[in-house]
């Protein structure tokens, strides 16, 4: 089973801050998450990569300076997103992962939507929590076998996210033979399918920066940090 917050459901469904919530609404998750856990056919694949930094410099003559750009590559892909960079600083390796709840979730909203919308709006809600939380306990299995060989995780990065492009969806599907490990196929417009799915690279260094394991959003740094996802 896999272990959903429900304050992280209630956020999905825009009740986020807000103490208490309708008795009904509440039971209406209860039976959407309890539907959904039994019926979920979670799959998670990863794959660890070394990474190449290249650095350039450009001379600019009217400020009379080289301009240092950087840029790095990993599986055969290459990286200009600054997002990313930042958040890759000093990293000498990387993790791709993917992972996916299953055709489960899909179907339970299409059916929902012939009779009922706002359960299939609670479907929604609760699968993209489950997704996130079933995304944390793969990343956390990453972070532990990392740290056995005295690394340390990043905050996961997903294709989509700043200016890291969601064309590298492709490379992923690719690396990672998504449709063939874990059923995760791409739309003409690279849209996932199962649709509750994640894909993410996760930087490993030999530098421990603390990085808070639920994200750069729960952190006290968040916004201040050198290895913001921001």
């Amino acid at each position: 089973m896999i272990e959903v917050k429900r304050k992280e459901i209630e956020r999905y469904l825009g009740y986020n801050g807000i103490k208490q919530i309708d008795e009904e609404v509440s039971k209406r998750i209860d039976e959407c998450l309890e539907e959904m856990q039994e019926q979920v056919n979670p799959k998670y694949t990863y794959k660890t990569f070394p990474i190449e930094w290249k650095f350039s410099y450009k001379f600019i003559p009217e400020e009379n300076r080289k301009e240092k750009n950087v840029s790095c590559e990993f599986a055969g892909i290459k990286v200009n997103s600054g997002n990313l960079l930042k958040n890759l600083d000093s990293c000498a390796e990387i993790v791709l992962m993917a992972v996916t709840l299953g055709p489960a979730p899909d179907m339970l909203v299409r059916k929902a939507e012939v009779r009922d919308m706002l359960k299939a709006y609670t479907y929604q809600a609760v699968g993209a929590a489950m997704a996130e939380a079933w995304c944390d306990e793969i990343n956390e299995k990453i972070v532990n076998e990392a740290k056995e060989r005295g690394l340390f995780a990043r905050p996961r990065f997903s294709p989509g996210y700043g200016d890291f492009p969601l064309e590298v969806q492709k490379d992923f599907e690719r690396i990672l033979e998504m449709p063939k490990k874990v059923g995760i196929t791409l739309s003409d417009s690279l849209l996932m399918t199962p649709t509750k799915s994640i894909t993410a690279v996760v930087g490993l260094t030999e530098i421990d920066s603390n990085c808070e394991r639920s994200g750069c959003e729960q952190c006290s740094m968040a916004g201040k940090c050198a290895y913001s996802r921001s």
